[in-house]
């Protein structure tokens, strides 16, 4: 959808319907990992902001944000989601880059790499996945493996 955005010229127009998904936030609220490709990002910015808006939204719980991207300039949102962090310290924002510069200080590669560190030996989190199939099922075969409940794994794929 987004190279077809792109290429559209002034005055085009388009017919749109939704939206229809069910790619929401799922009580009870747990420790949750939400993790992103690309615009994958999208449903988890208004998720986050919601919570954190509000402590009894997400009562203390732990949340990270495992946000994957090719190079620091792919990094939607970024400068937002370091304030959040800030804000708020159960809030772990963790941008991932694939092709980092040498100088770039987070983490890199891929961020299914990431998340054993982050849920070992933790199967009573919540976790939502949006981005490209690929990425999708080798996370969700990581927490599975892990013995997290098929229940607790929500995802959203866009291709």
């Amino acid at each position: 959808m987004s190279n077809f955005l792109c290429d559209m010229k002034q005055g085009d127009e388009i017919t749109c319907q939704g939206p229809f998904g069910d790619f929401t936030l799922r009580p009870p609220m747990r420790d949750t990992i939400f993790i992103a490709t690309g615009t994958g990002i999208a449903p988890f910015r208004s998720m986050l902001h919601w919570l954190l808006a509000d402590g009894s939204r997400h009562e203390g719980r732990q949340l990270y944000l495992l946000f994957g991207s090719r190079t620091e300039q792919d990094i939607y949102y970024h400068q937002e989601f370091l304030q959040l962090a800030r804000e708020h310290g159960n809030f772990h924002y963790l941008p991932t880059l694939s092709r980092g510069a040498s100088d770039w200080k987070g983490l890199r590669g891929y961020v299914q790499e990431h998340v054993p560190g982050i849920v070992a030996g933790r199967s009573e989190m919540h976790a939502y996945i949006c981005g490209l199939d690929k990425m999708i099922k080798a996370n969700r075969e990581l927490l599975k493996l892990q013995g997290w409940d098929r229940k607790s794994i929500r995802y959203e794929k866009y291709d």
